[in-house]
């Protein structure tokens, strides 16, 4: 009878260091996995820095459309940094994006007649006048921010 319980304690012992042998190889590949996604969000922000800082670049020496400068910072901005995009110095990107995201873009864009056009291009052209010197502080703040 001795012997007997000896073999099941033998047996519950390979069973206790087999599971926690492969508990061990879960928590390696747990870790791995954690360790990939950090690295790969660390790669991701850094792109969205260096598109921001390309971003802003263009906007501040005029490359690009005032209203579309705003926009495209706004949106990867939001994804650089939530809490940042939403601390009121930045609140005017937010304004120029929902003053104008009903305005058709890409193939809707060209389908509209010269009249519709015109109204859109008169909207975007206020909303430059009331924004613009405020949207190029708080761009030119940006890139100060992302070089330091």
């Amino acid at each position: 009878m001795q012997t007997f319980s000896n073999i099941w304690l033998l047996v519950a012992a390979a069973c206790i260091l087999g599971l926690a042998a492969y508990a061990t190889v879960l928590w390696r590949k747990v870790w791995q996995a954690e360790q990939q996604r950090r690295q790969r969000s660390s790669e991701q922000k850094q792109q969205r820095r260096d598109d921001l800082m390309v971003l802003a670049n263009g906007f501040l020496s005029e490359q690009m459309p005032w209203a579309e400068g705003c926009i495209r910072i706004k949106v990867i901005l939001d994804h650089y940094d939530s809490e940042m995009a939403m601390h009121p110095d930045y609140q005017v990107l937010q304004s120029v994006f929902s003053a104008t995201e009903h305005i058709p873009t890409h193939d809707a864009w060209r389908e509209l007649s010269s009249a519709e056009k015109k109204t859109f291009m008169q909207l975007l052209n206020e909303l430059e006048q009331q924004h613009k010197a405020h949207s190029t502080q708080v761009v030119q703040q940006l890139l100060k921010h992302l070089q330091a």
